[in-house]
């Protein structure tokens, strides 16, 4: 950002915040959301295999890709 925008938007939230603030809280919000996600997708794959829909490597597999995901949107969020 220039100067003039990182003032305008200073003041546009009456300096209540930056956009590097603002930043980290949509980054946070975003890895939350990536968080609760994984976690859903691993409990249902467990849900699964408990209830033998699913076979145990599907159920590794799942866990495996999911966390896979996590890593990639992470990174992606943090650089």
């Amino acid at each position: 950002m220039t100067t003039a925008q990182s003032t305008a938007f200073e003041e546009g939230t009456g300096s209540f915040f930056t956009a590097a603030d603002f930043l980290l809280v949509v980054q946070s919000i975003g890895a939350t959301l990536i968080f609760l996600y994984v976690a859903w997708i691993i409990l249902r794959a467990y849900t699964d295999f408990g209830k033998e829909f699913t076979k145990s490597r599907d159920m590794i597999s799942t866990w495996l890709r999911a966390v896979f995901m996590m890593m990639i949107f992470l990174y992606l969020f943090v650089n």
